[in-house]
């Protein structure tokens, strides 16, 4: 299905300190998301993503709606990581961003 995600990425430290950092302040990637859920390790976002011929179309009654799950574990390891695992769907320019903003944070 198009606009699926389905990837993972590390992140330096404990999953409890990244998830507490995530409810805080979520990445900027997440910008047009608003958190909608949360569990002990996974944080859910939901961005409204309804274009204008859909509100029309379904006189104000249908949406578009992108959720992405990010789960957060501890890696395999001596040093203190976190995978994070990603589900859901976003638009390409969202999973580029992510993959930007993970890549510049996986070593600090």
């Amino acid at each position: 299905m198009a606009n699926e995600v389905n990837v993972s990425f590390m992140l330096p430290g404990e999953p409890a300190a990244n998830v507490a950092a995530w409810r805080a302040q979520a990445p900027p990637f997440l910008d047009d998301y608003q958190r909608v859920d949360e569990s002990y390790e996974t944080l859910v976002y939901e961005a409204n993503v309804t274009s204008t011929f859909t509100k029309l179309a379904t006189f104000g009654w249908g949406k578009t709606l992108y959720r992405l799950a990010f789960t957060f574990r501890l890696a395999e390891g001596t040093t203190p990581t976190t995978r994070v695992a990603v589900l859901g769907k976003a638009d390409p320019d969202t999973v580029k961003a992510m993959g930007e903003w993970a890549a510049s944070h996986a070593g600090t």
